[in-house]
């Protein structure tokens, strides 16, 4: 399985025993975490029916069905209260980023432990709203992928 540098430099920050891939497209990051041991079950959701399909193909083509969920929802909407330990969030715009993020105001349960963003455009939009929502950035990486550069923040909650 191909593996871009940007999906790389985002898999190398996947912590926890539950990885949430929100927006997942093709399921490669779940299907590589969970082969890779670095994760022991993981959740695959996109708003998209289409794009799920494709994921739950990639998914049984690694015999991996047993440790993947499929999902379909918006956002963080598909996962239970404390149940994904890390989520990421990549390849969207950060406007769209900050409407899912935005979930957490209602549900901050959603987030157990850590996030993983890489906005297309709007960085600082998607650095401000975390401050807003008190979620402080721990990590901060450029990937370099075909001519261009993609930022990667983690940001992880804080214990209370």
């Amino acid at each position: 399985m191909r593996f871009s540098q940007r999906l790389k430099a985002i898999f190398s920050l996947v912590d926890g025993d539950i990885l949430a891939d929100i927006g997942t497209d093709h399921a490669f990051l779940p299907i590589n975490a969970c082969r890779a041991n670095i994760v022991k079950r993981a959740i695959a959701c996109d708003v998209s029916s289409g794009p799920l399909k494709i994921a739950a193909q990639n998914i049984q083509q690694y015999d991996l069905s047993d440790k993947i969920d499929v999902r379909l929802g918006f956002g963080l909407q598909p996962l239970q209260p404390n149940e994904a330990d890390c989520i990421v969030i990549a390849g969207l715009g950060g406007i769209n980023i900050i409407q899912i993020l935005e979930q957490l105001q209602i549900q901050p349960l959603l987030l157990k432990n850590s996030l993983i963003l890489q906005p297309q455009r709007d960085l600082a939009a998607v650095k401000l709203f975390l401050a807003k929502l008190n979620i402080p950035i721990t990590a901060e990486i450029t990937a370099h992928d075909r001519n261009r550069e993609y930022p990667i923040i983690k940001a992880q909650k804080q214990p209370k």
